[in-house]
C-alpha cells in the first residue's frame, strides 16, 4: 500500500496520470512546491513585518549576504571582483557567474539587494526540479508514497539533533552550536534563506548526475563547469561519483563504458577547480580566505565524529538498510550508493578551504537511500505513522531555525536593517567625491562597501585581515574603551578618511577623543561621520567608490 495516498501500488499508479494536472505535479508535489516557497520567504517576511528599512539580508548570518552584495556592487562597475574588507591597496581577479548576472541588473538600475534576491525564485525552482527529477528516477512510479516520503525529506527535513541538543540545553551553547552548524550545512531549507548560489548549485548537482546517465555529455559536462564554479566542493563529489561508477563498471562489465563522457565532465570539473586553485596561491585576498577559511581556524568550528553520527542517523541508519539490497544494475542506483560516500571523502581530503561545506546536498542521497531501505524492513506502513515521521523530521527542526533566526536578529550582531539616519550618514559618505576609505564597528563594517562603493577597515571574516584583532580595535573604538592618544593613533594607522558610528544605542560620541585629527563632524540624527583631516596616505590606501 502507498504510505501516503492509502492506494494499492497499480492503484497509485492508474490514478497518477489523472492526478498530475498541474504543470505534470500531483497534489503532494504541489504542495510540497508551495510550501518550499513559502519556506524561502519567511525569514525576509519576517523581517519586513518590522516596517523598518531592509538591509536585503536575510539569512541566519546576514554578514554573508552583505558580502555577497559588495561582490555584486564590484561586479557591476568591473567586472571582476576585488576585496573591499582590508582597505589596502589590491587587484581584481574573481568572475563568478551569478554575481555577474546580478551586477548587470544593478547595473541597470535594480538595487544591490533586489538584483541578488531575485535569484530566490530561480534558487526554489532548480531546488524543487533537481530534488524531484532525482527522487522520480530513482524510486519508481508504482511506489508513489515512497516518492512523496523521499521527497519531502530531500526539501523539508531537519536533523532532530539539532533541536534536541538546543532544547534539552545539553552541553550548552557550544555543543547546540556544533550541532546547528551540521545541521545546517544538510538542510536544504537554509540554502533559500541567504543562499541562493548555494542552492542552485546543490541542486543542479542531480540534474547533471540524470544528463550524464543519459548521455547528454555536453549539458552534463557544462552543468559541472557552473556547479564547481559556484561550489566547488558539489564540484569535487560529483567528480568523485562519476569516476567511482565508472571506475566500478569498467572494472566489473564485459562491455567497457566509453571514456569521452567521463572525460569531458571532468574537464568541466577542472577547469573551474584550477582558476580557484591558482587564485589561492596568486592573490594575496584569496591565500587570506584560505587560512580564514581553513578546517579548524575558528574554535567554533569543531565537528566530533559522534556528533556528525548523531546528526546524520536518522536518515543514514535506514540509508544503511539500502546497502545489503542488490540494485535494478542502473548506473544512476550506483551513483546513488556512491554519493555519500563522496561527501565523506571530499570533506576528509586535506584540499581546499571549509570542509564542512562538503555536507551541503547530503540529505539528498540519504533522504532516497533511507526511503528505499525502510521499504526493505517496512513494507506496508501505515500512512499515518509515514506522516508522523515526516512531521518529526521536519516541523520541530523548523521551529528550532525560525527561533536560532530570532536570536540571530535580536543579537544585533549583524545588520538585518539600515536605518534611515544611517542611509543619510553612508550616503554622504558616498558623495563626498575624494578617494579614502572607512572606518567602523564591525556591524557597520560588513554592509559599508555595498552602500557607499569604498573600502572598509573590517568587515567580513574571511577577507580582513587579523580579523579578531581588528574587531577588538573597531568595536572598542566606538563603544569608548579605546580614547584618547590611542583612539586617534589606531584612526590614523587604519588610513581611513572617515571614522562612521551607526545608530545602535550605547555607542560613543567620538568627536572629544578624535577632534585634534578632525576635519569636521557630521551628524545624522542617531548616526555619525567624523571626516578625518587629509592625509596623502587615504588616497593610497583606498580609491573613490567603486574605483
Amino acid at each position: 500500500m502507498s504510505a501516503v495516498t492509502g492506494r494499492t501500488p497499480s492503484q497509485a499508479g492508474a490514478a497518477l496520470p489523472l492526478r498530475r494536472r498541474w504543470f505534470g505535479l500531483d497534489l503532494v508535489e504541489l504542495g510540497a512546491l508551495v510550501a518550499l516557497s513559502g519556506l524561502s520567504l519567511m525569514a525576509l517576511a519576517a523581517l519586513a513585518t518590522k516596517g523598518r528599512p531592509l538591509s536585503g539580508a536575510d539569512g541566519l548570518l546576514a554578514a554573508d549576504q552583505l558580502q555577497y552584495f559588495a561582490w555584486i556592487r564590484e561586479a557591476a562597475h568591473h567586472g571582476l571582483i576585488g576585496n573591499r574588507f582590508d582597505l589596502a591597496p589590491g587587484s581584481r581577479t574573481f568572475a563568478h557567474p551569478g554575481f555577474a548576472l546580478s551586477g548587470g541588473l544593478h547595473a541597470l538600475g535594480l538595487s544591490v539587494p533586489l538584483a541578488y534576491l531575485l535569484w530566490k525564485p530561480v534558487a526554489v525552482l532548480v531546488t524543487f526540479v533537481g530534488a524531484l527529477r532525482y527522487v522520480r528516477r530513482l524510486i519508481g512510479a508504482e511506489h508513489t508514497g515512497q516518492r512523496h516520503a523521499a521527497l519531502l525529506l530531500v526539501l523539508f527535513a531537519i536533523m532532530p539533533a539539532s533541536w534536541l541538543v538546543a532544547w534539552t540545553g545539553w552541553g550548552g551553547k557550544p555543543r547546540q552550536y556544533t550541532f546547528d552548524f551540521i545541521s545546517g550545512e544538510m538542510w536544504s531549507g537554509q540554502y533559500l534563506w541567504g543562499y541562493l548560489m548555494t542552492a542552485v548549485a546543490v541542486f543542479l548537482m542531480p540534474l547533471v548526475l540524470l544528463a550524464y546517465e543519459r548521455h547528454r555529455t555536453g549539458w552534463a559536462a557544462s552543468g559541472a563547469l557552473l556547479v564547481t564554479w559556484l561550489q566547488p566542493w558539489q564540484g569535487a563529489t560529483l567528480a568523485f561519483i562519476v569516476l567511482a561508477v565508472e571506475g566500478w563498471r569498467w572494472a566489473r562489465g564485459p562491455a567497457r563504458p566509453p571514456f569521452r563522457p567521463a572525460l569531458a565532465l571532468m574537464v568541466g570539473v577542472t577547469i573551474p577547480a584550477a582558476y580557484y586553485f591558482a587564485l589561492s596561491r596568486l592573490d594575496r585576498a584569496w591565500e587570506l580566505a584560505g587560512r580564514s577559511n581553513a578546517a579548524g581556524a575558528m574554535s567554533e568550528w569543531s565537528w566530533p565524529w559522534w556528533a556528525i553520527a548523531l546528526t546524520v542517523a536518522p536518515l543514514a541508519g535506514p540509508a544503511a538498510l539500502a546497502y545489503r539490497e542488490p540494485t535494478d544494475g542502473s548506473w544512476q542506483q550506483q551513483a546513488l550508493r556512491v554519493w555519500p560516500l563522496a561527501v565523506i571523502l571530499v570533506y576528509l581530503l586535506p584540499l581546499g578551504t571549509f570542509p564542512y561545506h562538503a555536507f551541503q546536498g547530503l540529505a539528498l542521497p540519504l533522504s532516497v537511500l533511507a526511503v528505499q531501505g525502510a521499504a526493505t524492513v517496512w513494507r506496508r506502513p501505515s500512512p499515518l505513522a509515514v506522516a508522523a515521521i515526516l512531521a518529526f523530521m521536519s516541523l520541530p527542526g523548523l521551529a528550532h531555525k525560525l527561533e536560532v533566526s530570532l536570536n540571530s536578529v535580536r543579537s544585533a550582531g549583524d545588520p538585518f536593517w539600515i536605518f534611515p539616519d544611517e542611509i543619510r550618514a553612508l550616503d554622504a559618505i558616498e558623495a563626498d567625491p575624494r578617494p579614502g576609505g572607512v572606518l567602523g564597528p564591525v556591524y557597520a563594517g560588513y554592509m559599508l562597501p555595498y552602500r557607499t562603493g569604498r573600502e572598509t577597515w573590517i568587515g567580513a571574516l574571511s577577507w580582513t585581515p587579523d580579523w579578531k584583532g581588528r574587531q577588538k580595535l573597531a568595536d572598542g573604538l566606538v563603544d569608548g574603551s579605546i580614547r584618547g592618544t590611542s583612539a586617534r593613533e589606531l584612526v590614523r594607522r587604519t588610513h581611513a578618511r572617515w571614522v562612521f558610528v551607526d545608530c545602535r544605542p550605547g555607542l560613543a560620541d567620538l568627536e572629544p577623543e578624535l577632534g585634534p585629527i578632525l576635519e569636521r563632524t557630521l551628524r545624522f540624527g542617531c548616526a555619525s561621520v567624523y571626516v578625518v583631516r587629509d592625509r596623502p596616505d587615504m588616497a593610497r590606501a583606498a580609491g573613490r567608490p567603486d574605483q
